[in-house]
Order: structure tokens, then C-alpha cells, then sequence
């Protein structure tokens, strides 16, 4: 029985978003930018706590100025005090009215990720200037969980593993993949704001497929199924994945949960601050391979997730980043074995001082 229920999100204090402009504007000076950009909705949420679907934060040697359209303009004035706020151009006037902000810009730092039309707007303008992608800094700094941040993305994995076993409890023979997918979104809203992604829900071997879409296959007797699932509480993220046998589970299916089961747990334990990322993914990897099954694991070990489920750094066998107190990241080898099943184990990990801790406490065992 889920114990939960959802109220609207809530921000983190304050402070957490006055030491975060702070941060930008010391990175605005150290690369030596005349204007940081944040224009994309997640980025303008880290900096500022203020949901928009519009707006611009602009960083130069002024005071930060958090620019919003009328329809958030009043709200954005009361919810942002430590923030100068003013009314944003329409939007046809944006590259015009940056243009008269930015007459001396020679070095702009922007997102990556924005749309390219808007950005070579921009380029028209500036056209001597510089444009610095700053979406990796900028993931670094959001890599690396405050203490409050931590209590919000642990409130949503219990939220998580409270919607699983609800849903757990409830699937019997008959039921369909889209019965499931809807248990899972109905519980979510209950416990939260609803999922931090689509729920992934697949029955027998539709498991070999990572991210199948649901559709209508219904659940038999002693048929395989995975369920990769995530909750959104106050803004942030949790995700996590299970395998299990609706009934008895094959030889088979024992023995390759079994390996997947010890991949997942070497990693963990294999984590700790000074490892590269990429050395965790080759634990689980290296374990799956000597197993005999190493072409049937191709994708990465995991990825940090926060106010996006991903995020960077990430397990990869490419991923040269030094894991660091703080750091949230899944842990979720598999294998999938097409036309039969597909298993894969989902834990998200907190990084400490002195090694890391399991959040999610869904049990891992086969029943």
C-alpha cells in the first residue's frame, strides 16, 4: 500500500541558488566571458529555482539579471528577491535587443543544447564575437549533489520503490504491458509529480529490447518481465529497473540473473572518491564478459541523473571523469538475449568521503 501522497513541488532554499550564481558568475570571470547565457528551462531552474518556459539569465560584470516574459514576470519578481528581474523582449526583438545589451561582447559562453535556429540568430548579430559552449562546465558543476539536493532525489527513489511494490503486488496473468505502464504513471502522480521518464515495461522477450516501447502484450504464468521506472519529486529525478518471473523463473533465467546480480554488485563495491568513471563500467563489464555473454551487454554501465535523468558524468568504457563525493549515478549492467529475455538491475548510487552508498532499496533477490 502506498503511504505517499503527492503534493506540488517544491524548490530548495534560497541559498542553494545563491551559492549556484555565485559559481556561474565565478566561471563567467575565470574563462573570461563578457556574457554567460543560460536560456534552456532545466539550466534557468539550476541557477535560479524558477519554473518558465520562457526566459533568459544573463551573467555579465553586472548583477546577474534573471530576463521572463509578462505571464511570469510578477511571480518571478517575488519568488526571486536575491535576483535582479526585468521584462523580456518579445521574442522576434530578442536578437535585436541582445544586439543593444552585448554592443562590446567579444566572448559569449552559451548552451550547447540550444536550438540551432535561435543560436545563428545570435551568430548574425555577434558576428565578431566568440561563442564559448559552456554545456559541459556547466554539467560539472551540476554534477555534484548538495547535501540538499541529496534529500530531495532520496525522498524520490523511496518514492520510487514505494510505486514499484505497489505495482508488484498487483500484477497477476491477464494483465497487459499498458495495464502496467498505467499503474506505474498513477502511482507516480500519487507519490510525486509524476514519472522523471516513460516507464519502460517489457514482457518476456520483449526484455532483450533496452528500451522497448509498451504496447499491449499481456502477462502470462512464469513469463519474464522488466520494468525500468522513475519517479519526479520536487524537480528532481529517480530511475530504476527489475527483473523478475511472473511465477517461477527458468534454469535459464536463474542463471543469467545470477551474473547480472554479481556485475551490479562488483561495481558497487568497486566505487569510491579517485576511481575513473570508466573502471567501474569494466568491472561489471569484465564480469559479464569472463560469463560468456560480453556481446550481449552494450550499452553503459549507468549515468548521474538530478534535475534531468541524464545527466554527466557517466559508467562508460569511454568516460575519463574521477568520480567525487557528492556524485549521484545508476549502476544497471544487463544482458539481453534475443527472442528470449532480456535482465537488467538498476541501483542509484550516492558517491561519500569514503566509498558510496546504495539509495534504492527495492530488494534485488529473486522471490
Amino acid at each position: 500500500m502506498i503511504q505517499q501522497q503527492s503534493m506540488p513541488a517544491h524548490s530548495l532554499p534560497a541559498t542553494e541558488f545563491i551559492k549556484r550564481l555565485r559559481a556561474a558568475v565565478a566561471y563567467r570571470k575565470k574563462e573570461k566571458l563578457d556574457a554567460l547565457v543560460i536560456a534552456t528551462e532545466v539550466n534557468r531552474y539550476y541557477f535560479t529555482g524558477f519554473c518558465a518556459s520562457n526566459g533568459i539569465l544573463l551573467i555579465t560584470k553586472d548583477d546577474p539579471v534573471f530576463y521572463t516574459d509578462f505571464r511570469y514576470f510578477t511571480a518571478a519578481k517575488r519568488e526571486l528577491p536575491f535576483l535582479k528581474v526585468k521584462l523580456l523582449w518579445k521574442g522576434p526583438a530578442e536578437p535585436k535587443a541582445f544586439g543593444a545589451l552585448g554592443k562590446a561582447w567579444k566572448r559569449i559562453g552559451f548552451e550547447g543544447s540550444l536550438p540551432s535556429e535561435r543560436l545563428l540568430k545570435w551568430k548574425d548579430i555577434f558576428a565578431s564575437a566568440e561563442f564559448v559552449n559552456v554545456t559541459e562546465a556547466i554539467g560539472t558543476m551540476r554534477s555534484i549533489k548538495s547535501p540538499a539536493e541529496q534529500r530531495v532525489i532520496r525522498a524520490a527513489i523511496r518514492a520510487g520503490d514505494a510505486v514499484f511494490a505497489a505495482v508488484r503486488s498487483q500484477l497477476v496473468p491477464g494483465m497487459t504491458e499498458w495495464d502496467v505502464r498505467n499503474l506505474i504513471r498513477r502511482g507516480a502522480d500519487f507519490c510525486g509529480q509524476g514519472e522523471s521518464f516513460e516507464a519502460i515495461v517489457c514482457v518476456g522477450a520483449h526484455g532483450a529490447e533496452c528500451h522497448h516501447h509498451t504496447d499491449e502484450t499481456p502477462l502470462r504464468a512464469n513469463t519474464p518481465v522488466l520494468i525500468d521506472m522513475g519517479v519526479l519529486k520536487d524537480h528532481y529525478c529517480s530511475d530504476m529497473t527489475r527483473s523478475f518471473c511472473l511465477g517461477k523463473a527458468s534454469a535459464e533465467f536463474k542463471k543469467i540473473y545470477k551474473i547480472v546480480l554479481e556485475a551490479n554488485r562488483k561495481a558497487i563495491r568497486a566505487i569510491r572518491p579517485g576511481k575513473k568513471c570508466k573502471e567501474i563500467d569494466a568491472v561489471a563489464r569484465q564480469h559479464i564478459t569472463k560469463a560468456g555473454y560480453g556481446k550481449y551487454f552494450d550499452h553503459s554501465l549507468g549515468h548521474s541523473l538530478g534535475l534531468e535523468i541524464h545527466e554527466i558524468p557517466n559508467f562508460s568504457t569511454s568516460c575519463e571523469t574521477i568520480l567525487k563525493p557528492g556524485m549521484i549515478i545508476t549502476v544497471e549492467p544487463g544482458i539481453y538475449l534475443p527472442g528470449r529475455f532480456g535482465i537488467r538491475i538498476e541501483d542509484v548510487i550516492l558517491v561519500t568521503r569514503t566509498g558510496c552508498e546504495v539509495l534504492t532499496q527495492t530488494p534485488k533477490e529473486l522471490e
